[in-house]
């Protein structure tokens, strides 16, 4: 069987030193060279008929729907490794309105087993900020049914938003929520954080997030988002009218 694949890659950040310990395409030789190029040049070595379109921007608040309507492929699976939960939610949002599954990643900053790391539908996670945050903000800006508020135990069933979450349940011990607090931008800087990143950790997010990719496509299942209502059209457009004034 041949498998055409086309892959689209969209960020806009840089290679740094702190990347080299758990990305592939990160080295010494190319620290301050654009992440989705380096990972262009790695792919087609190993695959020159892999089709590879890069888009040198940040996804944010103000452009996610006019992004994703802009391609002109259509997406079969959308994969989300933002790690900035207003822009995180915006994606899923344009991808619900636009009826794109989207598999989104929480956060592994401070793990170490990677035995934890597992998926569920995003109003099922658990013991994951960065995801709890994305999530509040889906709930109040987006319009999305109300999930479980986290550390709360879960008392009624929600209805599931068919959105796909890899997270680790492990515990991160010497946490506090002043240092986990960060202002939503998409500029990112060249460090790893005060819990530092662990590459066994990220790459078994990679790894899970990959295998439900493939899984939803061979067994022809692929969860698109359901749509929570159509207040979120408006808000949606309302960003976007706003971002193109600027």
């Amino acid at each position: 069987m041949t498998v055409n694949l086309e892959l689209i890659k969209l960020d806009m950040d840089e290679i740094c030193i702190s990347n080299i310990n758990r990305q592939i395409h990160a080295l010494t030789s190319t620290i301050g060279k654009f992440k989705i190029q380096e990972l262009e040049k790695r792919l087609l070595d190993i695959n020159p008929d892999c089709s590879v379109t890069l888009l040198l921007d940040f996804i944010n608040s103000d452009n996610a729907l006019d992004m994703l309507e802009s391609l002109d492929q259509e997406i079969t699976i959308c994969v989300d490794a933002i790690d900035q939960k207003y822009e995180k939610a915006a994606l899923i949002a344009a991808c619900s309105q636009l009826a794109i599954p989207i598999i989104t990643c929480g956060s592994s900053s401070g793990r170490t087993d990677p035995t934890f790391v597992t998926y569920n539908d995003l109003t099922k996670v658990t013991n994951d900020r960065l995801l709890f945050g994305c999530r509040k903000i889906l709930r109040q800006q987006y319009h999305f049914r109300k999930g479980p508020k986290p550390f709360q135990k879960n008392t009624h069933k929600v209805p599931k938003w068919n959105v796909l979450a890899v997270f680790s349940m492990e515990q991160v011990t010497n946490f506090s929520e002043e240092q986990s607090s960060s202002k939503s931008s998409s500029f990112r800087r060249c460090d790893n954080g005060f819990l530092g990143t662990a590459c066994f950790v990220t790459g078994t997010f990679g790894f899970v997030a990959a295998s439900q990719v493939v899984s939803m496509i061979v067994k022809d299942e692929l969860l698109t988002p359901i749509h929570p209502s159509p207040q979120m059209n408006d808000t949606l457009r309302i960003q976007d009218n706003m971002g193109s004034k600027i």
